[in-house]
């Protein structure tokens, strides 16, 4: 069985130029902690989620002129909530991961399923050739599609 038949298309998408603060109240509507992020053509080019956002948010390490790194955290501002607060009328672009997983739509559901166990949800489903979003693969619609074809 290919991955399309577990991916949904009831999905929500942004472009990289809509505000972070604006995608995250899209993202609390929908009750969804990651959205994919497509240019003009609905082709995918990146990810930005909660975690993305949480991982910036944090304080950064001293880097010594040498590149040594010492185990020691300096405050990006005086608080996560500033820094967010600063972060907020950003693009997306500017936090997006541009790394993320994707699979094609004949890709086995056995491909899907170990993605999914090794990195984690979200799986995107693009087009090959012109790498267009198509759908989204979770752990509850591939268990939904297992389930299906168990029965």
């Amino acid at each position: 069985m290919p991955c399309h038949s577990a991916m949904t298309k009831d999905m929500v998408s942004v472009s990289s130029d809509q505000l972070i603060e604006d995608v995250l109240a899209l993202m609390k509507k929908k009750n969804v902690d990651a959205v994919p992020v497509v240019d003009e053509e609905k082709k995918l080019v990146g990810l930005f989620s909660i975690h993305v956002l949480m991982k910036n948010l944090l304080p950064v390490s001293v880097a010594m002129v040498d590149g040594v790194q010492i185990d020691m955290s300096v405050q990006a501002a005086p608080g996560i909530a500033k820094r967010l607060r600063k972060v907020s009328p950003l693009p997306v672009s500017e936090l997006m991961d541009r790394k993320f997983n994707l699979v094609y739509p004949e890709t086995p559901i056995w491909e899907g399923v170990n993605f999914l166990i090794q990195y984690g949800s979200p799986l995107f489903v693009v087009e090959r050739k012109t790498e267009k979003l198509l759908g989204v693969i979770t752990l509850p619609s591939a268990l939904d599609e297992l389930q299906r074809l168990k029965g």
